[in-house]
């Protein structure tokens, strides 16, 4: 657990509450920065910072700590910091924020920091030359295999300073009740920080990207007991499960005990990690199952009902709820039209008429393993991103981009008629132009007319202008 204080005003007073959260709830939170109605992914700015990219000289990083009082309150607590020099300024960089943004970026990261020697019960290690091997176990879940946790996975296990640390918090947290640690690189880390000006130097209040990292390795194969080879098949499935979700925002849930081993996504926009090296990940499929498409009468159905509440606890426990993961779009390592298609909807966050902008990116061999779902190599999955925005007139749209490398593949509008919830409909459409090999064709499209309306946006000169009239008048 973590104790969080949040300051603000009540009834014309500044009052400071101390909260006990859940330790990965760390992910999303930044210090100094304002969070209204308990919604911790967008995160607001203090007035008068600025963004700043420094590079970082070990031999001129100091540590320092001291005691201090929370403000309005009998509260004390320690500040840890590391005190850097760079161009003649000084930059108090927060420990907390070397760990959150550089080392554990993520829950399974973080959770794992407490266990000793944890990493062989998830996976086992082999190098080869320019190869590493990573055999993971079915304790290892299999979110985590995408591309942008498996990116920082395979630095850290490979950067022999920043694994040393990582692996010794365990021991440290055990006999000393504390984490603390030396500044874990021995050669210079750059990076873009967000900054507020102080009398003497800059406060930094987050790492908003780390740049340049090097992997080491250029080639990962990995298996996992959930890569199989999935044979289509038109046979009837014995049972189907439909969701029945509420709508609105997922609600973190801190009274129960954890989490199950499966976990929902939600974006925040604070933090990037770049790679100077490319890296070519091979998934080896050492199995075949059938996977039945078919329905008939015989086959039976069950309604589950989704009342939002997640945990952002670690797995187990009597009293458990879904898991939730807090991860940034920045850090899923999307390019050329992608990251274009990103930068669209930063924009879009921005328009007046909007309220949020909540984005999600996936691979679509995730969905189905036909040919689309890969990019023209073979190998790398053709990623996606969809985006729901929420309009200040009430109303929510969905907009799904498909990576096209090449293809002509509009993106695609979407609102509901009947006031269903359109998250329900984005698996389905994803399976159609896997099977459609990367067409949204008018015919196939029908099958959803009576709930959705679909517009489809091609991608022209004038396509973010488009894609805002388009959103505008709905």
């Amino acid at each position: 657990m973590l104790p969080v204080y949040f300051s603000g005003k009540v009834n014309g007073y500044y009052t400071t509450e101390k909260l006990i959260v859940d330790w990965t709830v760390l992910t999303s939170l930044i210090i100094q920065h304002y969070y209204v109605d308990g919604v911790i992914t967008k995160p607001i700015a203090p007035n008068q910072t600025e963004e700043i990219i420094i590079s970082i000289d070990p031999n001129y990083v100091g540590y320092f700590e001291q005691n201090y009082s929370i403000r309005g309150t009998n509260y004390t607590e320690i500040s840890q910091t590391f005190v850097i020099n760079y161009n003649g300024e000084r930059f108090y960089l927060p420990l907390i924020e070397v760990l959150r943004g550089m080392i554990a970026p993520n829950a399974f990261l973080l959770n794992c920091l407490f266990e000793m020697n944890s990493f062989p019960l998830y996976f086992t290690e082999e190098y080869e030359s320019d190869l590493l091997r990573l055999r993971f176990t079915s304790s290892y879940n299999a979110k985590y295999l995408k591309n942008e946790y498996l990116h920082h996975l395979v630095w850290l296990l490979m950067n022999k300073n920043a694994r040393k640390v990582y692996e010794s918090m365990a021991s440290n947290f055990h006999f000393y009740n504390s984490i603390k640690f030396e500044w874990p690189f021995e050669t210079p880390i750059k990076l873009k920080l967000r900054v507020k000006k102080t009398p003497t130097g800059y406060t930094v209040l987050y790492i908003n990207a780390m740049l340049d990292k090097e992997l080491q390795v250029s080639n990962l194969e990995i298996t996992h007991p959930s890569l199989v080879h999935h044979e289509k098949s038109n046979e009837p499935r014995k049972r189907i499960v439909l969701p029945l979700s509420a709508s609105g925002d997922y609600e973190a849930d801190t009274t129960v005990d954890g989490r199950t081993n499966e976990f929902d996504e939600v974006i925040t926009d604070t933090l990037t990690h770049e790679y100077v090296d490319a890296l070519v990940i091979t998934r080896q499929k050492t199995t075949s199952t059938k996977q039945r498409d078919g329905i008939d009468d015989n086959t039976k159905k069950s309604v589950k009902m989704d009342n939002n509440r997640r945990s952002m606890g670690d797995i187990g426990g009597t009293n458990i709820l879904r898991g939730l993961e807090v991860k940034s779009l920045n850090n899923t390592y999307v390019n050329g039209e992608l990251a274009d298609f990103k930068e669209v909807l930063n924009e879009l966050s921005r328009a007046y008429f909007v309220d949020s902008v909540e984005a999600y990116v996936g691979e679509l061999t995730d969905i189905g393993d036909r040919s689309f779902a890969f990019l023209d190599d073979g190998i790398t999955p053709r990623k996606y991103i969809v985006a729901y925005v929420k309009l200040r007139n009430g109303k929510e749209v969905a907009l799904l981009e498909v990576e096209r490398a090449g293809r002509s593949v509009s993106t695609l509008i979407l609102t509901p008629i009947d006031g269903s919830n359109v998250k329900r409909y984005i698996e389905p459409l994803l399976n159609y132009i896997i099977f459609s090999s990367g067409s949204w064709l008018k015919e196939g499209l029908v099958k959803w007319g009576k709930s959705l309306n679909i517009f489809k946006v091609k991608h022209t000169s004038n396509y973010k202008t488009s894609v805002f009239n388009k959103i505008l008048n709905i």
